[in-house]
C-alpha cells in the first residue's frame, strides 16, 4: 500500500468515497470492512475519505 500517494492509493480512496457516499450518513467501519477494506486501509485512508465523501454528498 502506498499511502502517500500512487495509482493505488487513489482508487482505494476514491472506492472507499464511493462507498461512503452509497451508504449515506452514519457510515462505520464495519460498514466499510462489509465493502471489503482492510483495517489498515480503513486507518490510513478513512479520515480523507469522509472528509471527500462530505463535500461529495454536500455538492450533490
Amino acid at each position: 500500500m502506498q499511502p502517500n500517494g500512487g495509482r493505488k492509493t487513489r482508487n482505494t480512496l476514491n472506492r472507499m468515497v464511493s462507498a461512503m457516499v452509497e451508504h449515506g450518513d452514519g457510515c462505520t467501519a464495519e460498514d466499510l470492512k462489509r465493502h471489503n477494506f482492510t483495517p489498515d486501509e480503513i486507518r490510513l485512508f478513512g479520515p480523507k475519505a469522509t472528509e471527500l465523501a462530505t463535500a461529495r454528498a454536500n455538492a450533490a
